[in-house]
This record gives structure tokens, C-alpha cells and sequence, in this order.
């Protein structure tokens, strides 16, 4: 009677490490797809609560949409350079991060520190010193899942400690390049000055003419990394040309975000989406489409004040960028819209036609 064999031969047992290796390499996208249609679906939640939270700051303020930097303010005090993301936290459960901010100086910036010689400013300066208890903070609904990078360390403390400011990935529109608009902002974003006759004192829901189902209000961008200074879409680029070439032509805004991408690449800066508590570094614009290079002028104010803005919408999700509108639904903006589309969905008084099938799958 023959013996019974115990065991796999070696043949054998390199057929199934073959067959268990096929099945990984198979399932292995299935699971990284199902694991970013779940980051997705946060990301969308996220953006979903700053409509909401957009909306209860304009229903407690009379219909105004909250700026993201006041200006020469009515009441003579300092500038208030906070961002539009800290105004609307008490309407996202954040009433104790809000009531942090000292709203009586601005968000960064300032003296700098040397006395008391154990207080170290570093970038922040006296009012970012004043403010760190709030930018501090992490929160929770100012990040997409997608982007897995924290932001940078500033020398900012006491006592020579670090401190990690906080980061967003949701800038709001600010529409298209000013200098091509007459000098007046086209976007839902604004700057509430009283000396600058071409930015807006407010701007409300109720003025949107192309309807706020068409205009979009936030979207979402990579963060940048200031520590690893690498190319793509979390690096700011210097523009490389001479934007007034473009001036008075048409569609001059598009031609622009194109000479970006031929001539923008030269690395300019890596801090987007750090700070969220300052409105001059939370904002971007339409003049370049989902997803390509962002380009930086030298007379830009990436706040919009600037003559060009080309920071433009990005993101980690593959094929397009989330963005709310200001009815507050979220959609997903495919990376090859048509350019008069986006541009279109800029603003909220262009007077376009436009239908949620162009820029919505």
C-alpha cells in the first residue's frame, strides 16, 4: 500500500504564491478605488458644510456673504485680514476656535518680537503670536482626505517652540483677473474695503443674476509643502511672461492660463493652503481649469488685489476637482471642462447661459 503524501510539493506551492499574487494584484485597485470613493465622499460632506455654514453666516448677517479681508474697515481699527473660513466656523460647531481670534488685530503680521527675548514670532510676527491659539487648530472640515500632507512647522511660540499652523483645502472663488475686469472682482469672493472704489463694500446671495445653482463659491486645492519644495499641482509657479501682452484681447483671461503652462516654470512659492485663518492665502481664481499648473505674477495679490491670479482649483481625486455652489449643492468638476464653462460658473452677474449638463457628468 503506497504512503500518503504530506505536504505541497514546491511546484505546488509556487503555483498558489502564483494564484494569491494574481488575486492581490487584482483586488489591490479595487480596494485603493474603494478606499478614495470614501475620501471622496468626505470631501464632498466637508464642502457640503461650508455651504451650509456660508448660509447661516448670510442668514444672521442680513443676506451678506461673509469677505475674506476687510480693508480699511468702517469702524478705523486695524485691518481685519481674517480669512472668509474663519468667519463662518461659528456655523460649523466652531464657536470656540472663533471666539480665540482677536478680530481688533489682523491675522499675521505685525511688530516683530524681541522683547521678551523668549517669544519667537518667526513667520507669524506679534499678531500671528496674538492669533495662534486659533490657527493652531486643526479642523477637521478644512481637509480633504485625499491630501495626506499636514502643512509646515513655523518657528512661532514660546520659547523657541514649533508650532504646525493650521491648513485648509477649501479656498473660495474670487472669480476671474480683475485687470481684465475694469479692476473690479467679478467673483462671489470680495475684499469689504471703503477706499477702493472698485472692490465690493458687500456682496449677497440675493444679487447672484446667473442664480447661485450656476455660480460656484468654494472649491478645493492641493495643499502645498514648503519643506519638500517639489513640482506639481501643490507648487506655485512664476508666470514667465508679461501679462500686459494679453491685455484688451479676447478671451485675454484663458491666453494667460495657457501661457502659464508653457511658460510658468520656474518654482515661485509652496505655502498654499497654510494659514486658514488669513484671507489673502485662502483664495483662488478661474482663470486656469481643474487641475493645472498655478502661476504667480509679480504684481499679484493672491488675494485678488493683485492685477493677475492664476491659482487655480486642484485636487488628489482623479479626473476633476469638488466644488459648492452657492445654492449649496457640490459637484464634481471634470479636468477637461470647456474653459467658457468654468469661466462662467465664475461668476455670479456675467450674464451667462449656462447648464448644470456642461459642467456636470
Amino acid at each position: 500500500m503506497p504512503k500518503s503524501r504530506k505536504g505541497f510539493t514546491l511546484i505546488e506551492l509556487l503555483v498558489v504564491i502564483s494564484i494569491i499574487g494574481v488575486l492581490v494584484s487584482l483586488l489591490l485597485p479595487a480596494v485603493q478605488s474603494a478606499r478614495e470613493a470614501a475620501r471622496r465622499s468626505q470631501c464632498v460632506n466637508n464642502l457640503k458644510q461650508l455651504g451650509l455654514a456660508l448660509h447661516g453666516y448670510a442668514d444672521g448677517n442680513g443676506g451678506m456673504l461673509p469677505p475674506h479681508f476687510v480693508d480699511d474697515p468702517w469702524n478705523g481699527n486695524l485691518n481685519q485680514s481674517q480669512s472668509l473660513q474663519a468667519r463662518i466656523l461659528p456655523y460649523m460647531e466652531q464657536t470656540v476656535i472663533y471666539n480665540s481670534i482677536n478680530w481688533n488685530v489682523p491675522s499675521r503680521w505685525g511688530p516683530s518680537v524681541s522683547n521678551p527675548p523668549d517669544v519667537d514670532s518667526g513667520t507669524g510676527g506679534l499678531w500671528g503670536v496674538i492669533q495662534m491659539t486659533a490657527l493652531t487648530n486643526e479642523i477637521k472640515s478644512f481637509l480633504c482626505p485625499s491630501d495626506p500632507n499636514p502643512g509646515q512647522l513655523e518657528a512661532m511660540g514660546w520659547q523657541g517652540s514649533r508650532k504646525r499652523v493650521g491648513v485648509s483645502n477649501y479656498p473660495n472663488n474670487i472669480g476671474l483677473n480683475r485687470r481684465l475686469n475694469n479692476w473690479r472682482m467679478n467673483g462671489p469672493g470680495y475684499i469689504a474695503t471703503t477706499w477702493d472704489g472698485a472692490l465690493k463694500p458687500t456682496v449677497s446671495m440675493q444679487t447672484f443674476q446667473d442664480g447661485t445653482s450656476n455660480t460656484v463659491v468654494m472649491s478645493e486645492w492641493v495643499k502645498g509643502d514648503s519643506a519638500a519644495m517639489l513640482d506639481g499641482l501643490m507648487t506655485v509657479y512664476k508666470a514667465g511672461f508679461n501679462s500686459d501682452a494679453f491685455s484688451g484681447q479676447q478671451y485675454a483671461d484663458w491666453l494667460q492660463a495657457q501661457a502659464c503652462q508653457n511658460k510658468g516654470l520656474t518654482r515661485d512659492w509652496f505655502w498654499k493652503g497654510e494659514w486658514w485663518i488669513e484671507g489673502d492665502r485662502n483664495n483662488y481664481s478661474h482663470t486656469q481649469t481643474p487641475n493645472r499648473r498655478a502661476c504667480n505674477y509679480a504684481d499679484v495679490g493672491v488675494d485678488g488685489r493683485g492685477s493677475i491670479t492664476m491659482i487655480g482649483a486642484s485636487s488628489l481625486h482623479p479626473g476633476g476637482v469638488n466644488a459648492v455652489f452657492g445654492d449649496g449643492s457640490v459637484k464634481f468638476i471634470k479636468n477637461n471642462i470647456n474653459y467658457q464653462t468654468w469661466y462662467a460658473i465664475a461668476t455670479p452677474n456675467g450674464g451667462e447661459v449656462v447648464s448644470s449638463a456642461d459642467y456636470a457628468p
